[in-house]
Protein backbone atom coordinates (compact mmCIF):
# COMPACT_ATOMS: atom_id res chain seq x y z
CA UNK A 1 0.00 0.00 0.00
CA UNK A 2 1.35 3.42 -1.00
CA UNK A 3 0.19 6.70 0.48
CA UNK A 4 0.97 10.33 -0.27
CA UNK A 5 0.35 13.46 1.77
CA UNK A 6 -0.89 16.21 -0.57
CA UNK A 7 -0.94 19.63 1.06
CA UNK A 8 -2.37 22.39 -1.14
CA UNK A 9 -0.95 25.89 -1.20
CA UNK A 10 -3.16 28.96 -1.03
CA UNK A 11 -3.27 31.21 -4.07
CA UNK A 12 -3.26 34.96 -3.61
CA UNK A 13 -6.83 36.35 -3.74
CA UNK A 14 -6.07 38.27 -6.92
CA UNK A 15 -4.66 35.28 -8.78
CA UNK A 16 -6.79 34.50 -11.88
CA UNK A 17 -7.09 30.81 -10.92
CA UNK A 18 -8.22 31.56 -7.35
CA UNK A 19 -11.81 32.00 -8.52
CA UNK A 20 -11.80 28.30 -9.37
CA UNK A 21 -9.22 26.90 -6.95
CA UNK A 22 -8.35 29.01 -3.90
CA UNK A 23 -5.92 26.19 -3.09
CA UNK A 24 -3.82 24.13 -5.49
CA UNK A 25 -2.48 20.63 -4.92
CA UNK A 26 1.17 19.94 -5.79
CA UNK A 27 1.80 19.46 -9.50
CA UNK A 28 -1.27 21.28 -10.86
CA UNK A 29 0.82 23.94 -12.60
CA UNK A 30 3.04 21.29 -14.16
CA UNK A 31 0.01 19.26 -15.23
CA UNK A 32 -1.44 22.30 -17.00
CA UNK A 33 1.82 22.85 -18.92
CA UNK A 34 1.90 19.14 -19.80
CA UNK A 35 -1.67 19.26 -21.14
CA UNK A 36 -0.83 22.20 -23.39
CA UNK A 37 2.32 20.46 -24.65
CA UNK A 38 0.14 17.56 -25.80
CA UNK A 39 -2.23 19.79 -27.75
CA UNK A 40 -5.10 19.67 -25.29
CA UNK A 41 -7.11 22.86 -25.64
CA UNK A 42 -10.16 24.54 -24.22
CA UNK A 43 -13.43 22.97 -25.37
CA UNK A 44 -12.11 19.44 -25.80
CA UNK A 45 -13.48 16.37 -24.04
CA UNK A 46 -10.70 14.40 -22.42
CA UNK A 47 -11.02 10.96 -20.85
CA UNK A 48 -9.16 10.32 -17.61
CA UNK A 49 -8.32 6.68 -16.91
CA UNK A 50 -6.24 7.32 -13.84
CA UNK A 51 -5.49 5.51 -10.60
CA UNK A 52 -5.19 6.86 -7.06
CA UNK A 53 -1.93 8.75 -7.56
CA UNK A 54 -0.77 12.36 -7.12
CA UNK A 55 -0.73 12.77 -10.91
CA UNK A 56 -4.41 11.84 -11.24
CA UNK A 57 -5.22 14.18 -8.34
CA UNK A 58 -3.32 17.02 -10.03
CA UNK A 59 -5.13 16.41 -13.33
CA UNK A 60 -8.54 16.56 -11.63
CA UNK A 61 -7.69 20.15 -10.66
CA UNK A 62 -5.72 21.05 -13.82
CA UNK A 63 -8.25 19.94 -16.45
CA UNK A 64 -10.93 22.52 -15.45
CA UNK A 65 -8.23 25.22 -15.58
CA UNK A 66 -7.49 24.12 -19.15
CA UNK A 67 -11.17 24.58 -20.03
CA UNK A 68 -11.58 20.85 -20.63
CA UNK A 69 -14.52 18.52 -19.98
CA UNK A 70 -13.22 15.49 -18.07
CA UNK A 71 -14.80 12.07 -18.63
CA UNK A 72 -13.92 9.64 -15.83
CA UNK A 73 -13.57 5.92 -16.54
CA UNK A 74 -13.96 3.27 -13.83
CA UNK A 75 -10.71 1.30 -13.55
CA UNK A 76 -12.63 -1.90 -12.85
CA UNK A 77 -14.25 -1.95 -16.27
CA UNK A 78 -12.78 -4.04 -19.05
CA UNK A 79 -10.86 -2.27 -21.82
CA UNK A 80 -13.78 -2.95 -24.17
CA UNK A 81 -16.18 -1.31 -21.69
CA UNK A 82 -13.99 1.80 -21.58
CA UNK A 83 -13.75 1.82 -25.36
CA UNK A 84 -17.54 1.83 -25.64
CA UNK A 85 -17.95 4.59 -23.07
CA UNK A 86 -15.24 6.71 -24.68
CA UNK A 87 -17.08 6.47 -27.98
CA UNK A 88 -20.43 7.36 -26.37
CA UNK A 89 -18.90 10.33 -24.55
CA UNK A 90 -17.26 11.65 -27.73
CA UNK A 91 -13.84 12.05 -26.10
CA UNK A 92 -10.92 13.48 -28.09
CA UNK A 93 -8.10 11.80 -26.16
CA UNK A 94 -7.77 9.52 -23.11
CA UNK A 95 -5.12 10.09 -20.44
CA UNK A 96 -4.03 6.76 -18.96
CA UNK A 97 -1.58 5.51 -16.37
CA UNK A 98 0.61 2.61 -17.40
CA UNK A 99 -1.10 0.03 -15.20
CA UNK A 100 -4.65 0.99 -16.21
CA UNK A 101 -6.39 -1.70 -18.31
CA UNK A 102 -7.07 0.84 -21.05
CA UNK A 103 -3.43 1.94 -21.44
CA UNK A 104 -2.21 1.88 -25.02
CA UNK A 105 -5.63 1.97 -26.66
CA UNK A 106 -7.78 4.54 -28.48
CA UNK A 107 -5.96 7.87 -28.74
CA UNK A 108 -4.31 7.43 -25.36
CA UNK A 109 -1.65 9.65 -23.82
CA UNK A 110 0.48 8.14 -21.06
CA UNK A 111 0.39 10.09 -17.81
CA UNK A 112 3.92 10.74 -16.47
CA UNK A 113 5.07 9.52 -13.07
CA UNK A 114 5.08 13.07 -11.67
CA UNK A 115 4.35 16.68 -12.59
CA UNK A 116 6.64 19.57 -11.77
CA UNK A 117 5.33 21.93 -9.11
CA UNK A 118 5.36 25.21 -11.02
CA UNK A 119 3.24 28.37 -11.25
CA UNK A 120 -0.07 28.43 -13.10
CA UNK A 121 0.29 29.76 -16.62
CA UNK A 122 -1.91 29.94 -19.72
CA UNK A 123 -5.15 28.99 -17.95
CA UNK A 124 -8.42 29.22 -19.90
CA UNK A 125 -10.82 27.94 -17.24
CA UNK A 126 -14.30 26.55 -17.60
CA UNK A 127 -17.27 28.89 -17.16
CA UNK A 128 -20.03 28.11 -14.67
CA UNK A 129 -22.36 26.41 -17.14
CA UNK A 130 -19.68 24.44 -18.97
CA UNK A 131 -19.61 20.66 -18.72
CA UNK A 132 -16.84 19.91 -16.21
CA UNK A 133 -17.22 16.24 -15.37
CA UNK A 134 -18.98 13.35 -17.09
CA UNK A 135 -19.40 10.04 -15.28
CA UNK A 136 -21.28 6.94 -16.27
CA UNK A 137 -23.93 6.01 -13.73
CA UNK A 138 -26.85 3.64 -13.47
CA UNK A 139 -29.39 6.43 -13.69
CA UNK A 140 -32.86 5.55 -12.45
CA UNK A 141 -33.38 2.85 -15.05
CA UNK A 142 -31.71 1.02 -17.90
CA UNK A 143 -28.01 0.69 -18.60
CA UNK A 144 -25.27 3.09 -17.57
CA UNK A 145 -25.90 6.71 -18.55
CA UNK A 146 -23.49 9.59 -18.98
CA UNK A 147 -24.30 12.18 -16.31
CA UNK A 148 -23.01 15.70 -16.99
CA UNK A 149 -21.95 17.89 -14.07
CA UNK A 150 -21.27 21.56 -14.74
CA UNK A 151 -18.43 23.48 -13.15
CA UNK A 152 -20.97 25.42 -11.09
CA UNK A 153 -22.49 22.16 -9.76
CA UNK A 154 -19.10 20.81 -8.69
CA UNK A 155 -18.16 24.07 -7.03
CA UNK A 156 -21.44 24.28 -5.10
CA UNK A 157 -21.10 20.65 -3.98
CA UNK A 158 -17.54 21.16 -2.78
CA UNK A 159 -18.32 24.44 -1.00
CA UNK A 160 -21.36 22.95 0.76
CA UNK A 161 -19.24 20.08 2.09
CA UNK A 162 -16.55 22.50 3.25
CA UNK A 163 -19.15 24.30 5.36
CA UNK A 164 -20.06 21.20 7.41
CA UNK A 165 -17.02 18.90 7.35
CA UNK A 166 -13.43 19.31 8.63
CA UNK A 167 -11.95 20.36 5.27
CA UNK A 168 -10.38 23.75 6.02
CA UNK A 169 -6.62 24.50 6.06
CA UNK A 170 -5.00 22.63 8.93
CA UNK A 171 -7.34 19.63 8.58
CA UNK A 172 -6.47 16.33 6.94
CA UNK A 173 -8.84 14.07 5.02
CA UNK A 174 -7.98 10.48 4.14
CA UNK A 175 -8.96 9.45 0.63
CA UNK A 176 -9.02 5.76 -0.25
CA UNK A 177 -12.07 5.78 -2.54
CA UNK A 178 -11.23 5.47 -6.25
CA UNK A 179 -10.63 8.85 -7.89
CA UNK A 180 -12.62 7.64 -10.92
CA UNK A 181 -15.82 7.66 -8.80
CA UNK A 182 -17.62 10.82 -7.78
CA UNK A 183 -16.98 10.12 -4.09
CA UNK A 184 -13.23 9.86 -4.59
CA UNK A 185 -12.99 12.73 -7.08
CA UNK A 186 -14.82 15.06 -4.70
CA UNK A 187 -12.16 14.48 -2.02
CA UNK A 188 -9.71 16.18 -4.40
CA UNK A 189 -12.12 18.91 -5.52
CA UNK A 190 -13.05 19.77 -1.92
CA UNK A 191 -9.37 20.17 -1.08
CA UNK A 192 -9.07 22.74 -3.86
CA UNK A 193 -11.98 24.70 -2.42
CA UNK A 194 -11.39 24.23 1.33
CA UNK A 195 -7.62 23.97 1.58
CA UNK A 196 -7.39 20.80 3.64
CA UNK A 197 -4.58 18.30 3.21
CA UNK A 198 -5.36 14.97 1.52
CA UNK A 199 -3.73 11.71 2.60
CA UNK A 200 -4.21 9.74 -0.62
CA UNK A 201 -4.02 5.94 -0.53
CA UNK A 202 -3.59 4.03 -3.78
CA UNK A 203 -6.35 1.63 -2.73
CA UNK A 204 -8.11 0.40 0.36
CA UNK A 205 -6.24 -1.67 2.92
CA UNK A 206 -7.89 -1.88 6.33
CA UNK A 207 -4.62 -2.11 8.25
CA UNK A 208 -3.03 0.79 6.37
CA UNK A 209 -6.08 3.01 6.90
CA UNK A 210 -6.23 2.02 10.57
CA UNK A 211 -2.56 2.93 11.04
CA UNK A 212 -3.05 6.29 9.34
CA UNK A 213 -6.03 7.07 11.56
CA UNK A 214 -4.20 5.97 14.71
CA UNK A 215 -1.24 8.20 13.85
CA UNK A 216 -3.49 11.05 14.97
CA UNK A 217 -3.19 13.28 11.91
CA UNK A 218 -6.40 12.29 10.11
CA UNK A 219 -9.50 14.34 10.94
CA UNK A 220 -11.89 12.76 8.44
CA UNK A 221 -12.14 9.86 6.00
CA UNK A 222 -14.45 8.83 3.16
CA UNK A 223 -15.46 5.15 3.07
CA UNK A 224 -18.24 2.89 1.84
CA UNK A 225 -20.01 0.37 4.12
CA UNK A 226 -17.77 -2.53 3.04
CA UNK A 227 -14.68 -0.53 3.99
CA UNK A 228 -16.12 0.43 7.37
CA UNK A 229 -17.00 -3.23 7.99
CA UNK A 230 -13.36 -4.18 7.39
CA UNK A 231 -12.01 -1.27 9.46
CA UNK A 232 -14.08 -2.35 12.45
CA UNK A 233 -12.81 -5.92 12.08
CA UNK A 234 -9.23 -4.63 11.98
CA UNK A 235 -9.70 -2.42 15.05
CA UNK A 236 -11.23 -4.98 17.36
CA UNK A 237 -12.03 -3.12 20.58
CA UNK A 238 -9.54 -0.27 20.06
CA UNK A 239 -11.39 3.07 20.23
CA UNK A 240 -11.16 5.66 17.48
CA UNK A 241 -8.61 8.35 18.35
CA UNK A 242 -10.01 11.71 19.47
CA UNK A 243 -8.39 13.36 16.44
CA UNK A 244 -10.79 11.54 14.08
CA UNK A 245 -13.87 13.72 13.82
CA UNK A 246 -15.79 12.30 10.85
CA UNK A 247 -16.25 8.92 9.16
CA UNK A 248 -18.19 9.91 6.04
CA UNK A 249 -19.95 6.77 4.83
CA UNK A 250 -21.84 6.62 1.55
CA UNK A 251 -22.58 4.23 -1.29
CA UNK A 252 -25.33 2.33 0.53
CA UNK A 253 -27.12 2.06 3.86
CA UNK A 254 -25.34 0.97 7.04
CA UNK A 255 -26.59 -1.91 9.13
CA UNK A 256 -27.57 -1.19 12.72
CA UNK A 257 -24.76 -3.50 13.81
CA UNK A 258 -22.05 -1.46 12.04
CA UNK A 259 -23.50 1.78 13.42
CA UNK A 260 -23.50 0.36 16.95
CA UNK A 261 -19.97 -1.05 16.70
CA UNK A 262 -18.48 2.19 15.40
CA UNK A 263 -20.35 4.25 17.97
CA UNK A 264 -19.09 1.98 20.75
CA UNK A 265 -15.54 2.82 19.68
CA UNK A 266 -16.24 6.51 20.21
CA UNK A 267 -17.43 7.87 16.85
CA UNK A 268 -20.75 7.20 15.11
CA UNK A 269 -20.42 7.04 11.32
CA UNK A 270 -21.65 10.05 9.38
CA UNK A 271 -24.04 8.40 6.98
CA UNK A 272 -24.51 10.35 3.79
CA UNK A 273 -27.11 10.08 1.07
CA UNK A 274 -25.93 11.09 -2.34
CA UNK A 275 -25.62 10.15 -5.97
CA UNK A 276 -23.46 10.92 -8.96
CA UNK A 277 -26.18 13.19 -10.33
CA UNK A 278 -25.78 15.44 -7.27
CA UNK A 279 -21.96 15.53 -7.26
CA UNK A 280 -21.85 13.02 -4.39
CA UNK A 281 -23.55 14.41 -1.27
CA UNK A 282 -27.14 15.52 -0.78
CA UNK A 283 -27.65 14.82 2.93
CA UNK A 284 -25.18 14.02 5.69
CA UNK A 285 -25.66 12.96 9.29
CA UNK A 286 -23.14 14.97 11.29
CA UNK A 287 -21.62 13.37 14.41
CA UNK A 288 -23.39 15.73 16.84
CA UNK A 289 -26.77 14.65 15.41
CA UNK A 290 -26.04 10.93 15.33
CA UNK A 291 -27.25 10.01 18.82
CA UNK A 292 -30.72 11.47 18.28
CA UNK A 293 -31.06 10.31 14.67
CA UNK A 294 -29.33 6.91 14.47
CA UNK A 295 -29.90 5.26 11.10
CA UNK A 296 -30.70 8.55 9.40
CA UNK A 297 -28.77 9.96 6.44
CA UNK A 298 -28.99 13.42 7.99
CA UNK A 299 -30.23 16.72 6.66
CA UNK A 300 -29.68 18.37 3.30
CA UNK A 301 -26.39 20.18 2.79
CA UNK A 302 -26.45 23.97 2.34
CA UNK A 303 -28.26 24.92 -0.84
CA UNK A 304 -29.82 21.50 -1.40
CA UNK A 305 -33.48 20.55 -0.93
CA UNK A 306 -35.12 17.17 -0.38
CA UNK A 307 -38.78 16.19 -0.58
CA UNK A 308 -40.76 12.95 -0.68
CA UNK A 309 -43.36 12.41 -3.41
CA UNK A 310 -45.27 9.12 -3.26
CA UNK A 311 -42.51 7.72 -1.01
CA UNK A 312 -39.82 8.57 -3.60
CA UNK A 313 -36.91 10.85 -2.72
CA UNK A 314 -36.62 13.93 -4.91
CA UNK A 315 -33.75 16.42 -4.72
CA UNK A 316 -33.15 19.93 -6.01
CA UNK A 317 -30.31 22.40 -5.74
CA UNK A 318 -27.25 23.98 -7.36
CA UNK A 319 -25.13 20.82 -7.08
CA UNK A 320 -27.42 18.83 -9.38
CA UNK A 321 -26.27 17.66 -12.77
CA UNK A 322 -27.35 19.18 -16.09
CA UNK A 323 -28.85 15.92 -17.34
CA UNK A 324 -27.89 12.71 -19.12
CA UNK A 325 -25.90 12.86 -22.34
CA UNK A 326 -26.19 11.06 -25.65
CA UNK A 327 -23.10 11.37 -27.84
CA UNK A 328 -21.87 14.35 -25.86
CA UNK A 329 -25.17 16.27 -25.97
CA UNK A 330 -27.65 16.52 -23.07
CA UNK A 331 -30.63 14.47 -24.25
CA UNK A 332 -32.40 14.08 -20.88
CA UNK A 333 -32.22 17.43 -19.08
CA UNK A 334 -33.51 18.11 -15.60
CA UNK A 335 -37.24 18.89 -15.36
CA UNK A 336 -38.12 22.55 -15.66
CA UNK A 337 -38.88 22.81 -11.93
CA UNK A 338 -35.41 21.48 -11.06
CA UNK A 339 -36.62 18.50 -9.01
CA UNK A 340 -34.80 15.23 -9.79
CA UNK A 341 -36.61 12.02 -8.89
CA UNK A 342 -33.97 9.61 -7.61
CA UNK A 343 -36.15 6.50 -7.60
CA UNK A 344 -35.03 5.80 -4.02
CA UNK A 345 -37.62 5.39 -1.29
CA UNK A 346 -37.48 7.29 1.98
CA UNK A 347 -39.11 9.65 4.45
CA UNK A 348 -38.36 12.98 6.12
CA UNK A 349 -39.03 13.63 9.78
CA UNK A 350 -40.29 16.93 11.19
CA UNK A 351 -36.71 18.21 11.57
CA UNK A 352 -35.77 17.46 7.96
CA UNK A 353 -33.71 14.32 8.63
CA UNK A 354 -33.87 11.82 5.77
CA UNK A 355 -34.24 8.08 6.30
CA UNK A 356 -33.61 5.98 3.20
CA UNK A 357 -35.80 2.87 3.13
CA UNK A 358 -34.76 1.37 -0.18
CA UNK A 359 -32.42 2.32 -2.98
CA UNK A 360 -33.47 2.44 -6.61
CA UNK A 361 -35.73 -0.39 -7.70
CA UNK A 362 -33.68 -3.39 -8.85
CA UNK A 363 -30.38 -1.57 -8.27
CA UNK A 364 -27.70 -3.74 -6.67
CA UNK A 365 -25.35 -1.96 -4.25
CA UNK A 366 -22.14 -3.96 -3.89
CA UNK A 367 -19.11 -2.55 -2.13
CA UNK A 368 -20.11 0.99 -3.01
CA UNK A 369 -20.71 0.17 -6.69
CA UNK A 370 -24.13 0.73 -8.27
CA UNK A 371 -24.99 -2.22 -10.50
CA UNK A 372 -28.01 -2.30 -12.76
CA UNK A 373 -29.27 -5.84 -13.47
CA UNK A 374 -30.27 -5.14 -17.09
CA UNK A 375 -26.69 -4.37 -18.05
CA UNK A 376 -25.33 -7.58 -16.51
CA UNK A 377 -28.18 -9.64 -17.94
CA UNK A 378 -27.46 -8.37 -21.45
CA UNK A 379 -23.82 -9.40 -21.08
CA UNK A 380 -24.69 -12.86 -19.76
CA UNK A 381 -27.12 -13.49 -22.60
CA UNK A 382 -24.26 -13.09 -25.06
CA UNK A 383 -22.95 -16.43 -23.80
CA UNK A 384 -23.71 -18.99 -26.54
CA UNK A 385 -25.20 -21.46 -24.04
CA UNK A 386 -27.46 -19.00 -22.19
CA UNK A 387 -30.96 -18.37 -23.52
CA UNK A 388 -32.11 -16.08 -20.68
CA UNK A 389 -30.52 -14.52 -17.64
CA UNK A 390 -31.91 -12.61 -14.71
CA UNK A 391 -29.83 -10.93 -12.05
CA UNK A 392 -30.62 -9.72 -8.54
CA UNK A 393 -28.82 -8.75 -5.35
CA UNK A 394 -28.51 -10.90 -2.27
CA UNK A 395 -27.49 -9.64 1.15
CA UNK A 396 -23.86 -10.02 2.15
CA UNK A 397 -22.34 -8.98 5.47
CA UNK A 398 -19.16 -7.62 3.91
CA UNK A 399 -20.24 -6.25 0.52
CA UNK A 400 -23.78 -5.14 1.37
CA UNK A 401 -25.03 -7.12 -1.62
CA UNK A 402 -23.49 -9.48 -4.14
CA UNK A 403 -24.71 -10.41 -7.60
CA UNK A 404 -26.75 -13.58 -7.99
CA UNK A 405 -28.15 -14.94 -11.25
CA UNK A 406 -30.82 -17.34 -12.43
CA UNK A 407 -29.93 -18.71 -15.86
CA UNK A 408 -31.89 -20.62 -18.50
CA UNK A 409 -29.64 -22.74 -20.70
CA UNK A 410 -29.72 -23.04 -24.44
CA UNK A 411 -29.20 -26.79 -24.66
CA UNK A 412 -26.74 -28.11 -22.08
CA UNK A 413 -25.39 -25.52 -19.63
CA UNK A 414 -21.63 -24.95 -19.37
CA UNK A 415 -19.86 -26.47 -16.39
CA UNK A 416 -19.00 -24.22 -13.46
CA UNK A 417 -15.33 -23.74 -14.36
CA UNK A 418 -16.11 -22.85 -17.97
CA UNK A 419 -18.80 -20.38 -16.93
CA UNK A 420 -16.49 -18.78 -14.34
CA UNK A 421 -13.76 -18.38 -16.96
CA UNK A 422 -16.20 -16.84 -19.45
CA UNK A 423 -17.43 -14.32 -16.87
CA UNK A 424 -13.84 -13.39 -16.01
CA UNK A 425 -13.24 -12.55 -19.66
CA UNK A 426 -16.47 -10.68 -20.39
CA UNK A 427 -17.53 -9.01 -17.12
CA UNK A 428 -15.75 -6.60 -14.82
CA UNK A 429 -15.01 -8.28 -11.49
CA UNK A 430 -17.63 -6.42 -9.48
CA UNK A 431 -20.34 -7.35 -12.01
CA UNK A 432 -19.70 -11.11 -12.01
CA UNK A 433 -22.29 -13.35 -10.33
CA UNK A 434 -21.03 -14.70 -7.02
CA UNK A 435 -23.89 -17.20 -6.99
CA UNK A 436 -25.90 -18.67 -9.81
CA UNK A 437 -28.19 -21.53 -10.65
CA UNK A 438 -29.81 -23.01 -13.72
CA UNK A 439 -33.58 -23.07 -14.07
CA UNK A 440 -36.01 -24.45 -16.62
CA UNK A 441 -37.65 -21.01 -16.95
CA UNK A 442 -37.75 -17.59 -15.29
CA UNK A 443 -40.78 -16.59 -13.19
CA UNK A 444 -43.05 -14.38 -15.26
CA UNK A 445 -46.58 -13.00 -15.12
CA UNK A 446 -49.27 -14.06 -17.59
CA UNK A 447 -48.26 -11.10 -19.77
CA UNK A 448 -44.61 -12.15 -19.75
CA UNK A 449 -43.27 -9.60 -17.26
CA UNK A 450 -40.36 -10.86 -15.18
CA UNK A 451 -41.18 -11.28 -11.48
CA UNK A 452 -37.76 -10.37 -10.13
CA UNK A 453 -38.92 -10.65 -6.52
CA UNK A 454 -39.49 -14.39 -7.05
CA UNK A 455 -36.02 -15.16 -8.40
CA UNK A 456 -34.83 -16.46 -5.05
CA UNK A 457 -37.63 -19.04 -5.15
CA UNK A 458 -37.04 -20.33 -8.69
CA UNK A 459 -36.52 -24.08 -8.90
CA UNK A 460 -33.00 -24.86 -10.03
CA UNK A 461 -31.26 -27.74 -11.74
CA UNK A 462 -28.07 -26.93 -9.82
CA UNK A 463 -26.96 -24.27 -7.38
CA UNK A 464 -23.18 -23.80 -7.32
CA UNK A 465 -21.58 -20.79 -5.66
CA UNK A 466 -19.61 -18.45 -7.88
CA UNK A 467 -16.15 -17.24 -6.92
Amino acid sequence: MTAWTLTPRALLPGHPAAVWWPYLLPGVGGALVWLRAHGIERGQRIGLAGLNTPTTAALLQALPLAGVTTVLFNRRLTADDVEAQATRAQVDRVLTEASHPFAGRRKTIAIPAAFADQPIADATPLADGDAALVLFTSGTSGTAKAARLSWAALRHAADAAVQVLPLAPGSTWLGCLPLDHIGGAMVILRSGRGGGTVVLHDGFDAEAVTQAIDAGEVHGASVVPTMLHRLLAARGDRPWPATLRCLLTGGGPLSSDIIARSTALGLPPSQTYGLTEAASQVCTLLPHDAAAHAGSAGRALPGMQVRIVDDVIQVRGPALFSGYETDGVVSEPLPADGWFSTGDLGELDADGFLTVHDRRTDLILSGGENLYPAEIEAALERHPQIAEASVYGVADAEWGQVVAAVLVARGDPPNDDAFTAWCAEHLAGFKRPRRWRWARELPRTATGKLQRHLLGETSATSSPDGH
